[in-house]
Formats: C-alpha cells, structure tokens, sequence
C-alpha cells in the first residue's frame, strides 16, 4: 500500500511544481527605461503666437472724405497731381476749379445791391432825424413821421438782406474752389477738365492711411477680455513676416443682429503705407492660459500611434504600489534642436520616459535604469 501512495504522492508534487513554473513564466518582467525630468523653457514669440486667440479683420483708413462741389457748374482746372489714383495731397491744397465767371459777376452784383440799399438807408436815417426835430416842434403832423420811421426800417431790413446776398455770393466763389481738407491720398477722382457738375457731385475721394482701422467681430464671450487702451497683435497675409501692434480705439456697447458680435476697432500705425485700404488681416489677443515659459522634452521622447495624428508621451506614475508607464497626449508648440515644445498634456518637473517609450504601454510596469 505504501508503495502505492508514494508514486502518486510524487507524481500531484512534480504536476504542482510545473504548474508553478508555468505561472510564473507568463509574469512579465518590468520594462527598464530611462527617464528625464520635463523641463520649462520661455516661450517663442511664435510659440506665443501659437497661444493666442485670432480673430479676421478688415483694414479701413483711419479716416476716408468723399469731396463734393458745393455749386454747379463747368470743371475748368484739376490739379495735375491729384489726378492719378495714389497721388498725395496736403491740408489747403487746391484739387479742382470751377469756371467761376458766372460767380464773380453774381459777386459784383451783390456789391452794387448793397450799394444802393447802404444809399437808401443812409437818405431814410437823415429823413428820420430832420422829422424828429420837427415832429418835437409840431410842424408835421404824427401819421407822416411815422411813415418816414417805416421807410427807415425798410431801408435797414433791404440792407441786412443785401449783406447776406454778399456773403452767399462770396461763399458760392469760394466754392468753386475744391481744397483738400488733411494731408491725404487720392483713391478716386471723378472729374475731368470740362465735366459739368451739379451741387453734391462727388469729385474725390480722400484716404488718410497714415493709420489704420481693423475692424472684426468679438464674441459676448470674449467681450469683457477686450478694453480701450489695448493692445494687440495685427499680421497681414500680404505682409508676411511683418508683425504689427495696434491699440483698441472703440468697442461697439451692442451686439450685431444677424452675427451677435460686437464690432471692435483696433488702429494701427502706418508710417510706411504698407497697410492697404481692404487688405485682410489676423487680430491675434493673448488668451487666458498663454504663459511665459513652456514644457519641454527630449525630441526622442515623442512618439505619435498608429492609429491617431497627436503626439504622445509615456511618464512615471504609482499604481498599486508599482511604478507603471502612463500614455498622455501631448500638444506641440515647436522644436528647437533636440528639444520639443509643449502646448498642453505635460507639467515641468513630471518624469517623461525617453528610452523605452516605443515599447511601452499603458500601464505597463516599468523599472528605472541609468
């Protein structure tokens, strides 16, 4: 009987023995890799850029006139150097003349009215004061000085008339004189020499470009983030590689109906002229989580799945007691060198596995080597 037990007592041992060694021969050994710790590096202006809110614009002149003739009549002058589109013009200067024969003969005649109703006013006052002598010594009678003091107010009445006739008439001759209003550009001009124009007729077009207005749509959300006195970052399409920084002149206190943005204006310097009248530009406001310094790591470090298009990046952390590799997705901003820049997904001082990154997942136990 013992003879029997004794196989069979060995054989459950050596079964139990091999089970053993199959179960630990599916345990996984942790994944050696290095470490780095994430470091922090000031930000780029074009990695700032990157952080920041943008917005599409319109540029508009700072300031745009639109000239018209005051008076009819014949073009008998435009200036020769405000006749080409771009042509620059000064505050005072003369852009265009009207045949003005018509407005100085109007002219000498409101003279010669004004003449006679001074003459006439002149013979009513000495009526007046010889009748008031003899009214006080009752030689006429109440009824024919009051006739003369009628005829003295009639005589003033024709004089101030005449006055204002004058002035007009002079007014009308200096209006047919067309000056340019500020220091400006010519962008349209409507006239030629011989056009007959009426009253109202647009003959220029000025544009003051010396600054500029960009014009956008801010959302109620973003609204309370935007002040007078601002300023903000302004690139052109057209301009590229030129940065241009504008300081926010008006903020419009009601939404539009139809897109519920308020209209805000931004002007912006431009001494040189290269901002254009209706170029389209970027209006770039720092957000609220652009910073001064960004994560970086080691280039290597990075890694991007198979089956997705952002960046990811295994580091350190606890579970259960065990020091595993945990995946975190990762925003880049840029690369400088063998470094890398982080928008979001990492924090400075975290452990980044940078040797044994690929062969890791998520989760997996890992053990730290030199």
């Amino acid at each position: 009987m013992n003879r029997l037990i004794a196989p069979l007592v060995l054989t459950i041992a050596l079964a139990l023995c091999a089970a053993c060694a199959r179960e630990h021969a599916f345990e996984k050994p942790p994944l050696p890799v290095s470490v780095q710790p994430v470091a922090s590096v000031a930000a780029t202006s074009g990695e700032q850029a990157a952080l920041a809110t943008r917005y599409s614009a319109v540029l508009a002149p700072r300031e745009q006139v639109s000239l018209a003739f005051k008076v009819p009549g014949y073009v008998e002058t435009v200036t020769p150097s405000a006749r080409d589109k771009g042509s620059r013009v000064t505050k005072g200067q003369v852009l265009a003349r009207l045949r003005d024969a018509d407005y100085k003969a109007r002219l000498a005649q409101a003279k010669s009215t004004l003449d006679e109703a001074r003459a006439t006013l002149a013979l009513a006052k000495r009526d007046q004061e010889r009748n008031s002598k003899l009214i006080n010594g009752q030689v006429i009678s109440r009824s024919e000085f009051d006739r003369t003091q009628e005829r003295l107010e009639v005589a003033q009445a024709k004089a101030a008339q005449a006055q204002a006739a004058l002035e007009q008439a002079e007014i009308n001759l200096r209006d047919a004189t067309l000056v340019s209003p500020m220091d400006a550009m010519v962008v349209r001009r409507d006239v030629e020499h011989g056009t007959l124009v009426n009253q109202g007729t647009v003959a220029f077009v000025l544009v003051d470009l010396t600054s500029v207005k960009a014009v956008f749509g801010l959302p109620d959300q973003d609204i309370a983030r935007v002040s007078l006195g601002n300023t903000l970052g302004i690139v052109c399409d057209a301009l590229a590689g030129r940065e241009f920084t504008g300081i926010v002149t008006a903020i419009s206190p009601s939404a539009d109906p139809k897109s519920r943005t308020f209209e805000v204006e931004v002007t912006i310097a431009n001494p040189d002229l290269s901002l254009k009248d209706g170029m389209i530009a970027t209006v770039r406001r720092a957000s609220a989580g652009q910073r001064a310094s960004l994560a970086a790591i080691p280039l290597h470090a990075l890694a991007r799945p198979a089956s997705g298009s952002d960046f990811v990046v295994h580091v350190l952390a606890e579970k259960n007691g065990k020091t595993v590799a945990q995946l975190r997705t990762v925003s880049v901003a840029g690369v400088a060198g063998d470094m890398v820049t982080i928008l979001s997904g990492l924090t400075p001082g975290e452990q980044v596995i940078t040797r044994g990154s690929t062969l890791a997942t998520d989760g997996q136990e890992v053990r730290v080597i030199k």
